[in-house]
């Protein structure tokens, strides 16, 4: 096995970016993945927004709005600013001091998003994952071909936002890995804790930023589970690069 796909997502319910390296610190998230979400205005979600990590229903996620997936909102930290593209075309760019002009450009376009105004949330560290612990998430290249197979649609994960792709022959395997241990390179060691489990987010297609189909609904059928990729610890960090060896420990 090997790494095939590293992916960080700046800011949560949006489309992230691939690289082909990444630095790791023990027990944190890929740096940057979702150190920033857009809260969906609701008066009660944004009274809440200074505590912290709070779960994904507090913010714009692409289960709720579909056409967020046609959006790129990235941070760049060199310059402080944050940039906003549409399909590939981008619309602006805002200093920190000012990224409220990101939020009232997303609240012109995608009223239908928004309960109120919408405001722009940072964490200093952490992220807003699905957990609040501090896991990163993986699948294999062989677990999205065989959701790709059986839907009919391409292996993508910009449907399942995952951080780690490995490249690996066998169907949803990395399911056994729970407890075990990954050696990745000369120095990575990642603890696999649980699997995944899908939202109907995964439902829209990356391109169209649109309803494809019911594909949650269908797993059960399909797979006889609803998860896909498992949630993982960094337990010694180092340099990760596409094309390490990955090796699985059957114990800690």
């Amino acid at each position: 096995m090997y790494v095939d796909q590293l992916w960080r997502f700046p800011f949560k319910g949006f489309a992230g970016h691939t690289t082909n390296s990444i630095a790791l610190q023990p027990h944190s998230l890929f740096p940057g993945d979702r150190q920033f979400a857009i809260s969906t205005g609701h008066p009660a979600s944004n009274d809440r927004l200074s505590e912290g990590w709070l779960a994904k229903r507090h913010f714009i996620q692409q289960s709720m709005v579909p056409a967020l997936a046609a959006y790129q909102l990235d941070y760049h930290a060199g310059k402080s600013e944050f940039s906003l593209a549409r399909e590939g075309e981008h619309l602006l760019s805002a200093p920190h001091d000012k990224r409220h002009l990101i939020t009232d450009r997303l609240a012109a376009d995608l009223p239908e998003a928004f309960s109120g105004t919408p405001q722009m949330v940072e964490l200093g560290t952490g992220g807003y994952t699905d957990t609040a612990a501090p896991w990163i998430s993986l699948c294999t290249t062989a677990s999205l071909e065989a959701f790709a197979d059986a839907t009919g649609t391409l292996p993508d994960n910009r449907r399942f936002r995952l951080n780690l792709v490995i490249a690996h022959d066998v169907p949803f395997d990395e399911f056994s890995w729970a407890g075990k241990m990954l050696e990745i390179g000369e120095s990575i060691e990642i603890e696999i804790i649980e699997p995944v489990g899908r939202c109907s987010a995964i439902n829209v297609h990356p391109d169209k930023a649109e309803i494809e189909a019911d594909y949650l609904a269908s797993m059960p059928r399909l797979f006889d589970h609803t998860d896909l990729g498992m949630f993982a610890r960094i337990n010694r960090g180092g340099t990760l690069k596409t094309g390490d060896i990955v090796r699985l420990c059957d114990s800690l």
